[in-house]
């Protein structure tokens, strides 16, 4: 079962999302953070398969600690939110490896997820 940690200052948004995820049978959400330096502590010592950060940030962007977080975890799968998508988002995730989604509707989020991190 692949372990997922949460990054985002909204702390509803935060919540629910992983109410959505805690409801299936196939995703362990071990985490939430709303700022980088809370987002690092926890996934150095949780180890999570996947992250899903969102790309503001506040004193800090979704972009900056998912580099930092690679350094920590170099094969974690990384999978941005955003309110609304923009052309140099898309590409900052793409060199990142990660996949860009929009908030809102948490199913995209559920289903790259699992397509992600399946071994």
């Amino acid at each position: 079962m692949p372990t997922v940690l949460l990054i985002d200052d909204d702390a509803v948004y935060r919540g629910a999302l992983r109410a959505f995820l805690d409801a299936t049978y196939d995703i362990d959400v071990v985490g939430g953070a709303g700022n980088a330096d809370e987002a690092l502590a926890i996934a150095e010592r949780m180890r999570p398969d996947a992250v899903v950060v969102d790309v503001a940030i506040p004193g800090s962007s979704g972009f900056e600690i998912a580099r930092r977080l690679r350094d920590v975890l170099p094969e974690v799968v990384v999978v941005f939110v955003t309110g609304s998508i923009e052309g140099r988002d898309t590409s900052r995730a793409e060199e990142l490896g990660a996949r860009l989604l929009l908030k809102g509707d948490p199913l995209p989020v559920e289903n790259t997820l699992r397509a992600l991190t399946r071994r």
